[in-house]
């Protein structure tokens, strides 16, 4: 009896171990978290020296998820009319300048446009 309850036992475990994933848990996540999309822009920004007006290096930098349209200054025109991450930086008030709110395509990580400064 004590082995058919200790065999039952690592059955059970085995059962609730295997049906416990459920293929939403499997999916993997490629799009950068908020730091790094900040990093990614701020390197681009220092890139082309527009970091002058900004306040702490980024470290004010808002992240948001937008669409693109004919506002953006586009790298690519591929990524017009879809989503992409906005970085944009805090600038100091006494400038008469702007950082430019930069994007971030998420599933490459990489710089796909910008919306220049005002």
């Amino acid at each position: 009896m004590r082995r058919f309850v200790s065999a039952y036992g690592w059955m059970m475990v085995a059962a609730l171990l295997l049906g416990g994933c459920d293929e939403e848990q499997r999916v993997v996540n490629n799009e950068p978290d908020d730091d790094e999309a900040i990093t990614i822009a701020w390197a681009y920004v220092t890139a082309r020296n527009w970091q002058e007006p900004a306040i702490d290096a980024g470290a004010t930098a808002e992240v948001q998820r937008v669409t693109v349209d004919d506002d953006y200054e586009l790298l690519d025109d591929a990524y017009a009319g879809t989503e992409a991450l906005a970085v944009s930086f805090e600038v100091d008030p006494n400038s008469s300048v702007g950082v430019p709110t930069i994007l971030i395509a998420p599933e490459t990580n990489t710089v796909v446009g910008y919306l220049p400064a005002e």
